[in-house]
């Protein structure tokens, strides 16, 4: 599994610390010293560990916003600390572990479990020229154009933004293949020119059959046994504790507000404003939610949210988290104690055990 790493911080010797440790244990790193640009990578990319060096605000705000970020809701956020006494800020934020420097180099240096290296090979990608149908919420049959893949992901040309907040439904056919194989990706990437790096989330055996078969005779040889995001992220956190000796955040701290997938229609307006737009959110929680639309606002704009079903007439005012263009925004809210929203997800819970 190709996991990957966003570590944000500009000390030298830190940097170089946990990117040894992050490349043993088989993830791809990406190094991002300022926060503001670590929003921009985070808007466009999925990581799955995130390093935050909480020098000043902005790094320890960064955070929080991950709280309302629905494509990074599963990371695991790591802070990096100075002070022992800073660890109940960053955990009341939203982080799952603290390491605290100076990072001890005895306990980086210790030699790695011999599967280590072998874990770190990359599956092979191979060119493909194909079109696919994918289909996501409520868009159907939109045809794109596979560029190549491997047994644990693939790269496509789209002409549109692809969703990084829900599955995406592929259904292709291979070249000099009849058998249609029909899976579902996450979205991991994305640049403005179009090209997206995707990684499967549910593959049927079938098509798994099909898959790993083509690959296997176009590169020849034994091909690694694909292993789940949620095993791979599992055995990712092990390694860390394990080699940097992370400390996770106490049972009271960590996150206890279940997210909840629906499918309601909301108006949105900045706070004071008559000014709203028609929008859809796709996720809520007692302490936020995430907005579907193609113009959200800017970071940190103060908002209302309105919410209206047959039994609920719902308003809430919260704050702007974080913005993915063209897609949507995580909004945090402001006033946490309301009947209504403690009855709408009352709801949405009731739905899901029927």
């Amino acid at each position: 599994m190709e996991l990957r790493s966003l570590l944000v911080c500009t000390d030298a010797k830190t940097v170089q610390t946990i990117t040894g440790v992050l490349l043993d244990a088989g993830t791809d790193v990406e190094l991002c010293g300022d926060p503001s640009i670590a929003y921009e990578c985070l808007s466009t990319q999925h990581f799955d560990a995130i390093f935050v060096d909480c020098q000043n605000e902005g790094a320890t705000n960064l955070l929080s916003q991950l709280r309302s970020d629905p494509a990074h809701r599963d990371a695991v956020a790591i802070a990096i600390l100075e002070s022992r006494a800073n660890a109940p800020e960053v955990f009341a934020k939203g982080a799952a572990y603290v390491v605290y420097k100076p990072i001890l180099t005895e306990r980086t240096n210790q030699k790695a479990a011999p599967s280590t290296r072998t874990e770190r090979r990359l599956t092979p990608r191979i060119p493909v020229d194909a079109s696919a149908s994918i289909a996501y919420a409520s868009t159907e049959n939109d045809v794109i154009r596979v560029l190549d893949l491997s047994v644990n992901g693939i790269a496509v040309y789209s002409p549109k933004p692809l969703p990084r907040d829900c599955k995406v439904y592929f259904q292709f056919s291979l070249p000099g293949e009849a058998a249609t194989i029909r899976l579902s990706c996450e979205v991991i990437w994305q640049n403005d020119s179009g090209n997206v790096g995707m990684r499967f989330a549910d593959v049927p055996k079938a098509s798994r059959r099909v898959l790993e078969y083509w690959i296997k005779n176009k590169v020849g040889g034994e091909l690694q046994v694909a292993h789940s995001p949620d095993e791979a992220l599992n055995d990712l956190q092990l390694k860390l504790v394990a080699r940097l000796g992370l400390i996770a955040a106490p049972p009271s701290e960590r996150r206890h507000q279940t997210r909840h997938q629906c499918a309601l229609g909301a108006q949105v307006a900045r706070a004071g404003s008559t000014v709203q737009q028609r929008c859809v959110i796709s996720d809520i929680s007692s302490g936020g939610c995430y907005v579907q639309t193609s113009e959200p606002l800017p970071v940190g704009t103060s908002i209302e949210v309105a919410i209206k079903t047959q039994e609920i007439n719902l308003k809430i005012l919260g704050s702007v988290q974080i913005v993915h263009r063209g897609l949507g925004m995580g909004v945090q809210f402001k006033s946490l104690k309301s009947e209504e929203l403690e009855q709408l997800i009352s709801d949405l819970e009731s739905q899901v055990s029927v």
